[in-house]
């Protein structure tokens, strides 16, 4: 708990770049996988068909994109409106669920939604009306809210197939690898936090 509750305001203590602090975050939780998963799983990653290691490789795609966005928005926004707005993927996915998948809502799950995206407007607009600078940040915050729900829709059917420390390690490569490439492509500084 102590670590989400304070990434965000260590991300906005830190001078650099948002990018390179997620590619950084990325790559040190891949390799915390690694010692735990070569013994013990090097079958398993053998065995996983290629189908799935490309659908894991953008569920990756998308998890950098959620950390890209929502620490650049820690960045350009309220800290109260960037956590609000990236971490509501509980809400984005039972719309996105709804709208793409053709997913059933009881009444009350349709209920929380609907209070949870007026809420979520609220706290839009109201941030906006306090500092009209904030527009971009909030912006970056809900896409990355969008990416994350995304990463737990595809999640969620691939964790029935596959191990939770394999698909963990495999997704937070591509992660980290969708991040640093996009550090490389952006000629971003990275040789220091």
């Amino acid at each position: 708990m102590f670590a989400i509750s304070t990434s965000a305001i260590l991300i906005r203590f830190s001078t650099s770049d948002p990018l390179v602090i997620g590619s950084y975050r990325q790559t040190f939780a891949t390799l915390l996988f690694v010692p735990f998963l070569i013994k013990d799983k090097a079958s398993e990653l053998r065995s996983i068909p290629r189908l799935k290691i490309v659908e894991m490789a953008i569920a990756g795609i998308l998890l950098g994109g959620h950390f890209g966005f929502f620490i650049s928005s820690v960045k350009a926004t309220s800290i109260a409106a960037s956590v609000l707005l990236g971490t509501c993927h509980v809400v984005y996915v039972a719309v996105i669920g709804w709208l793409i998948l053709g997913e059933r809502l009881n009444q009350k799950a349709i209920a929380g939604t609907i209070l949870a995206l007026f809420g979520i407007a609220v706290l839009f607009w109201g941030d906006l009306a306090e500092d009209p600078g904030n527009f971009r940040g909030n912006i970056l915050a809900f896409i990355s809210g969008i990416l994350a729900g995304f990463y737990y829709l595809g999640g969620r059917r691939l964790r029935t197939e596959i191990s939770l420390p394999m698909y963990a390690l495999v997704v937070y490569f591509f992660s980290a690898l969708t991040m640093w490439s996009v550090v490389m492509v952006q000629g971003l500084e990275y040789q220091s936090l």
